[in-house]
C-alpha cells in the first residue's frame, strides 16, 4: 500500500478541497462530541460521507470511533456504573450481529452507484431520527411522568437497537442518551457506560466492515492519518465535560442537530447534486 492509496480517500475528485477540510473538522468533532457528550455519531457519520462518500465515510469513522472511545473510556474510568453497563454488553453483540445482516442485504446487490445511495440514504434518515429526538427530548422525557429507575430489559433492548444502527450508519447515541435521561439519570451517572458500551461495539463492528470490503487498508490507513486530529478534539472535549453544565451540555447537542440535519438533507437531496453546485 503505498502513500497514495491512504490520501486518495481524503482527497477525492471532483472537489479535493472539499473533502479534505470537512474530513478534517469532523474527525476533531469525533473526539470532541465522544470525549464531552458521549455521543456525535449522529452528526459526524453523515458529514464525513459527505466529505468521503458512502463506504469511505462510513469506514473512516467506523476506525476512528474505536481510539476515541477508547480514550473517552480512560477519562471516565471512574464513573462507571456496573449496573447499567452490564446488560449493554450482550446487547452489542445482538445489534452487531442484526446491523451486519442489514449491511449484507444492502450490498450483495446492486451497482456500485445504487449501493452508495442506499447507504447515504440510511446514514441520512437515521441522523434525522435522532436529530428530532434530541430535538424533543424534553416533551420526551416528560411524557407520562418520565420512566423511573432504568431496568434491564429496557437498557439491553436499547443497547441493541443503538448497536444495530451504529453497525449500519456509525450513529444512534441519542437514542440511549434520551433513554437514560428520561429514566431520571444525569450525564455523570450515564456517559461512562454510554463510552464502554461504545468501545465494545465500535471493535466488533469492524468485523461485518471488513468481510463485506467496507473497511480495507486505504480507508483505514486514512483514518490513522486523521488521528491526531481526534486525539486533539478528545482533549478538548473532556475539558468542556468537566466545566459543562446540564444546560450547555444540551446547548452543544443543539449545535450537533444544526449540523447533522444540514448534512442529512444535503445527503437525501443528494451527494452528487450537492459537489455539481461547486
Amino acid at each position: 500500500m503505498s502513500f497514495t492509496d491512504v490520501v486518495a480517500p481524503l482527497i477525492q475528485p471532483p472537489l479535493p478541497w472539499f473533502s479534505l477540510p470537512v474530513a478534517l473538522f469532523t474527525a476533531w468533532l469525533m473526539g470532541f462530541a465522544r470525549s464531552g457528550l458521549g455521543a456525535g455519531g449522529f452528526v459526524v457519520s453523515p458529514l464525513m460521507v459527505l466529505a468521503l462518500g458512502a463506504k469511505d465515510g462510513l469506514a473512516v469513522i467506523a476506525v476512528l470511533m474505536v481510539p476515541a472511545a477508547i480514550i473517552g473510556c480512560w477519562q471516565h474510568r471512574k464513573e462507571v456504573e456496573a449496573s447499567l453497563l452490564k446488560p449493554l454488553i450482550p446487547s452489542a453483540f445482538l445489534g452487531t450481529i442484526l446491523g451486519g445482516l442489514i449491511l449484507w442485504s444492502l450490498i450483495a446487490s446492486g451497482e456500485e452507484n445504487e449501493v452508495h445511495q442506499r447507504m447515504e440514504y440510511i446514514v441520512a434518515g437515521l441522523s434525522l431520527v435522532y436529530v428530532a429526538l434530541v430535538s424533543f427530548r424534553e416533551q420526551i422525557t416528560k411524557f407520562r411522568g418520565g420512566g423511573g429507575p432504568p431496568k434491564t430489559n429496557g437498557i439491553f433492548s436499547v443497547g441493541a437497537l443503538l448497536a444495530l444502527s451504529q453497525t449500519v450508519a456509525n450513529s444512534g447515541s441519542p437514542m440511549m442518551t434520551v433513554y437514560f435521561v428520561r429514566q431520571g439519570l444525569k450525564k455523570d451517572r450515564f456517559v461512562a457506560a454510554q463510552l464502554y458500551f461504545l468501545l465494545v461495539q465500535n471493535i466488533l463492528k469492524l468485523i461485518p466492515f471488513v468481510a463485506l470490503g467496507i473497511l480495507h487498508l486505504g480507508n483505514a490507513g486514512a483514518a490513522v492519518m486523521l488521528f491526531p486530529i481526534t486525539l486533539l478534539g478528545s482533549w478538548s472535549g473532556q475539558r468542556f465535560y468537566e466545566k459543562s453544565t446540564e444546560k450547555s451540555y444540551f446547548a452543544w447537542y443543539i449545535v450537533l442537530l444544526v449540523l447533522g440535519f444540514l448534512s442529512s438533507v444535503i445527503l437525501i437531496w443528494g451527494r452528487p447534486n450537492f459537489l455539481n453546485l461547486f
